[in-house]
């Protein structure tokens, strides 16, 4: 059985079991719903274009929502994300991690809760603290995100990494090798494939990305691309 395999065979016996999931990629909702009827689960969406979800059978699983609050320097979503992978957290145990109003907030598993307030007490060596907010606020979110332009020799998803991150492509090469890239939602991409409109990917402690297109060629046969930097 391949890990993949594995993965979700745990994920349907959670479902069985306890009437809900953890928290999913919509990688792994994908090849969950081709392994169950659709009247079997229904899917529980975090909030519009949300990266996670869960499965339920009939009851809406109790998510609570915290609002990151730091004393001291700006936050940025890596810096929340490098954060808590450092605290050996699985990536199951949390949802999405969303700027509202210049706000961090984040989804968590009740049982999971008391954990990161114990764990999750500074960022950046600043103080951080998480105070719940009512999960109806969830209905407002929708991923902020800032447009940029690049310069890139070509299109193909590497070399636009490599520019977006400023890394050498032997660093970039080893984030693919170690399915530190994610394609749509897939971690088995390959460093050469090439880039399509509207296209989303991430990198992890770098962050989330959509690329839109190309907004024109360069003088040197290069491109200058619009991508949209997730906040």
């Amino acid at each position: 059985m391949t890990a993949n395999n594995y993965n979700i065979e745990h994920i349907i016996d959670a479902l069985y079991n306890r009437g809900c999931t953890n928290f999913l990629t919509r990688k792994e909702l994908m090849l969950v719903k081709g392994k169950l009827y659709k009247n079997e689960f229904k899917v529980y969406e975090l909030f519009f274009d949300s990266s996670k979800v869960i499965l339920y059978k009939k009851n809406i699983p109790d998510i609570r929502l915290f609002k990151v609050v730091i004393n001291g320097d700006v936050l940025r979503h890596q810096d929340i994300m490098g954060t808590i992978f450092s605290l050996g957290i699985k990536e199951d145990t949390f949802g999405d991690i969303v700027k509202y109003k210049n706000e961090f907030y984040i989804f968590l598993l009740p049982h999971l809760v008391d954990y990161f307030k114990y764990n999750l007490v500074s960022i950046k060596n600043s103080k951080v603290e998480l105070i719940e907010v009512p999960i109806e606020l969830s209905g407002d979110f929708r991923q902020d995100y800032v447009e940029k332009e690049y310069i890139v020799s070509s299109l193909r998803i590497d070399n636009v990494i490599s520019t977006i991150i400023n890394s050498s492509r032997n660093d970039i090469l080893d984030k693919f090798k170690n399915k530190e890239v994610i394609l749509n939602y897939d971690d088995e991409v390959k460093p050469t494939r090439t880039l399509k409109e509207d296209d989303v990917f991430s990198v992890r402690r770098h962050g989330k990305f959509k690329y839109k297109g190309i907004l024109r060629e360069t003088k040197k046969g290069g491109y200058i691309i619009l991508v949209y930097c997730y906040v």
